[in-house]
């Protein structure tokens, strides 16, 4: 059955997701804290019929690709690869159900090659940029998009680095037992990522996956690897393969950087096989968005946009442009287009980052961002406490939200 937006199946509101505060000093107990913090979510998504079918198909016709990508990554990667055994133990699942939940985005995209697929499309990212440049603010909005019952399971994860750890701080949006980095995720030196989807005719059965690449990039690979600090550097590690290796699909990335001693800024690329990049940025564009489909790689060769994505793109852009974090949300929350609206029952969550002040704010669980407040707020500037989690739960969402969290503690990074 082909994915479509209206296979969700779930309330029309439903509890925020946990957010599970980890401190370690090394990637395997990160790994194996979230494990334990998270199991019963991870294992409830690896039970479902998308993850029963995906190892499925892993154990038959996708076997060759799934043991290359394995190898692949585990040689490029392996500390994180230490980390998803982690999770693996915490959780008390198999090893090879973390892979495929990490890798579902190639191992997805392989098996969707075959004649008769059909994507529902995912993630919708809008940039705001003032007509008077970064200095008179910017924000940026994401809309995390997947059908079908991961809205149970789905959670935020913040690994704080302890004294003497071997990896920097990282936090994010995670898939549950699926490797931190690979949905909207940040690092302690103000640089964020979100990623929208993108859908190759051609993927390889081997490579390198995103998550992977995304959070070696963003927060290091562990061993003692600095997290980016800068967009340069972050976009030099995520399109310059590692070990010879380019990447198994494509993705585009939605790149965000806070630091108010540095040049702050917003930025898009496209990286997709051998490493190859080719980004637009929202400085100065009136109306920046995008829609899972190529806008500056092979335009209109590399893909073939499903209606969804044009439908979006046409959408926004028959608006006014997108100029201040209101008019994101504003966009984010359109359902007008009632066959492919963007915000619709399959947005898990919708993320406004304010440039000026680093501020998140998170609308969640059947909540657009026109709905009232948001469910969570946090500072990612790196002056402020963020991996001490400066966090603010409006009462609201705090008494709605009868699952446990992890206990809040500051720490210095």
């Amino acid at each position: 059955m082909p994915l479509t937006d209206a296979s969700v199946g779930r309330p029309a509101q439903y509890e925020p997701p946990p957010l599970y505060r980890i401190r370690a000093t090394s990637l395997f107990d990160a790994g194996l804290q979230q494990g334990r913090m998270a199991g019963t979510r991870i294992r409830g998504w690896l039970s479902t019929p998308e993850m029963k079918g995906l190892r499925n198909y892993t154990d038959r016709d996708g076997a060759a690709g799934f043991a290359q990508l394995k190898r692949d990554n585990a040689a490029t990667f392996p500390q994180l690869v230490r980390e998803l055994e982690g999770v693996a133990s915490g959780a008390g699942v198999p090893p090879d159900d973390i892979w495929r939940a990490t890798m579902i985005n190639e191992l997805e995209s392989l098996r969707s090659t075959a004649p008769g697929a059909w994507h529902a499309g995912h993630c919708s990212d809008v940039y705001a940029v003032p007509p008077g440049g970064y200095s008179a603010g910017f924000a940026h909005g994401h809309n995390e998009d997947w059908p079908g019952p991961i809205w149970q399971y789905w959670y935020f994860v913040a690994y704080s680095a302890a004294p003497g750890a071997d990896f920097a701080s990282c936090a994010g949006a995670v898939y549950p037992g699926g490797l931190l980095g690979w949905a909207a995720s940040w690092n302690a030196r103000g640089l964020y990522l979100t990623q929208n989807s993108l859908f190759p005719k051609r993927n390889l059965p081997g490579g390198l996956s995103s998550a992977f690449v995304q959070r070696a990039a963003l927060c290091g690979a562990g061993g003692g690897e600095a997290a980016a600090g800068s967009l340069d550097e972050l976009v030099g590690a995520l399109s310059t393969p590692r070990g010879g290796l380019g990447w198994s699909s494509a993705a585009s990335l939605n790149l965000v950087h806070l630091d108010k001693h540095a040049r702050r800024e917003v930025r898009e690329e496209e990286v997709a096989g051998e490493g190859r990049s080719g980004g637009g940025g929202a400085a100065g564009a009136a109306n920046y968005s995008h829609f899972n489909a190529f806008k500056s790689l092979e335009v209109g060769v590399a893909d073939d946009p499903e209606p969804s994505s044009r439908h979006r793109q046409a959408r926004v852009d028959a608006l006014p442009p997108v100029r201040s974090a209101a008019d994101i949300r504003s966009r984010l929350s359109d359902a007008r287009d009632e066959a492919f609206p963007i915000y619709r029952n399959m947005t898990l969550h919708t993320l406004v980052l304010d440039g000026p002040t680093g501020r998140l704010d998170v609308w969640c669980c059947g909540r657009s961002a026109a709905h009232g407040p948001p469910v969570y707020q946090w500072e990612l500037l790196p002056s402020s406490p963020f991996f001490g989690f400066a966090e603010r739960l409006p009462a609201r969402a705090r008494a709605a939200s009868a699952e446990p969290r992890a206990a809040v503690t500051a720490y210095a990074v």
